[in-house]
């Protein structure tokens, strides 16, 4: 009887540090506020090599033969003005992904940027621009 109640505490006790150490995912509306004004926190938050994709003439073909894909290294990076009058964007929760596509007001801009979780926080992971 002794030894199950032994038992029962370790089982408590472990169950309750689990619970104190978990750790919970930033929330992603809070992480965006600080990356679109924030220009240190923006580069400390994106993933590097940073994959980015655009179309090589500027227009996209319908095979997307025309795409090309690079690596960017965090001395590549310049600051990304994510919120303007010239385009609106658009949030999309995917599984344990963020997708924001960034749509120009009558300008042919439209940019996914993908945002996943890494140790509970989230970190910019890929850009892809369809701008025309």
């Amino acid at each position: 009887m002794k030894n199950l109640k032994s038992l029962i505490f370790v089982i408590v006790l472990l169950l309750s540090a689990t619970s104190i150490f978990a750790q919970k995912t930033e929330n992603f509306k809070t992480f965006w506020k600080s990356f679109v004004t924030d220009s240190v926190f923006q580069k400390e938050r994106t993933q590097f090599p940073l994959t980015f994709t655009y179309s090589q003439y500027g227009e996209i073909e319908e095979e997307h033969d025309d795409m090309i894909t690079e690596k960017l290294s965090a001395d590549d990076w310049w600051f990304l003005i994510l919120e303007d009058e010239y385009s609106k964007n658009k949030f999309k929760k995917e599984n344990d992904k963020y997708i924001v596509e960034q749509i120009g007001i009558e300008n042919g801009i439209y940019i996914t940027f993908t945002f996943a979780v890494f140790d509970s926080k989230w970190y910019l992971v890929r850009i892809v621009d369809l701008s025309i």
